[in-house]
């Protein structure tokens, strides 16, 4: 039987999983470690890979943040399968927007506790859409989350340069309404008819049965 590890997104934690769990109750939630300063994405990922039990088959399911900690374990670890969600897998399907971000440094204006502000405006858009539930715990998770580590996350993802070229296998279900990672980007996906970047939550039913299929496939 082969392990699950799930890995949450930014300002986010086991419960953006809930219906994931469901599905895959005996899956793991790798919660986000506490940052040490200057740290890179790839140093990161060495402390996470110590949370994860090599000596078994394993699949790494990464989810915005999450899939970019997968990608950096795929060189540590030898996982039997990685499926990403919403994320992106090298510096080449992130939009112009963020990748600029490394040369100008704007993301320097914007702390933690800002961007807890601005994520309290895009819930307040969700709710707009009928997704109440959905924008309720986003809006808790971010509140619980520490600015520091959202410090963190934020430069370390806008400096992101991995190596060119990774696995062939690798499995990335993504959403044709996603807007902070647009589909028209991303390399040969799993597309989720109108999937937003919090699909996971909103439209579980669709992104299970394709995350099921990818990890019951030889």
């Amino acid at each position: 039987m082969m392990d699950i590890y799930l890995i949450p997104g930014l300002g986010a934690d086991k419960r953006m999983y809930a219906h994931q769990l469901k599905v895959l109750p005996h899956a793991k939630v790798l919660e986000h470690l506490k940052p040490i300063t200057g740290q890179s994405l790839t140093e990161y990922a060495l402390r996470v890979a110590q949370e994860i039990d090599a000596s078994k088959p394993f699949a790494l399911v990464g989810t915005s943040l999450g899939g970019i900690i997968s990608m950096e374990l795929s060189r540590i670890l030898k996982p039997e399968k990685i499926i990403l969600i919403a994320s992106v897998k090298n510096r080449v399907e992130m939009p112009l927007f963020i990748r600029s971000m490394r040369i100008l440094n704007l993301h320097r204006l914007i702390p933690g506790t800002g961007f807890k502000r601005f994520n309290t405006l895009m819930v307040k858009r969700l709710d707009s859409r009928g997704d109440s539930p959905a924008a309720k715990v986003i809006k808790q998770m971010t509140e619980d989350c520490p600015p520091e580590f959202i410090d963190w996350a934020i430069n370390a993802i806008i400096n992101w340069h991995p190596p060119v070229g990774h696995r062939s296998d690798i499995v990335h279900i993504h959403g044709t309404n996603d807007l902070l990672f647009p589909i028209q980007k991303i390399k040969n996906p799993i597309a989720i008819k109108n999937g937003s970047h919090i699909m996971n939550m909103t439209m579980s039913y669709e992104v299970n049965k394709a995350l099921l299929e990818a990890l019951n496939e030889k």
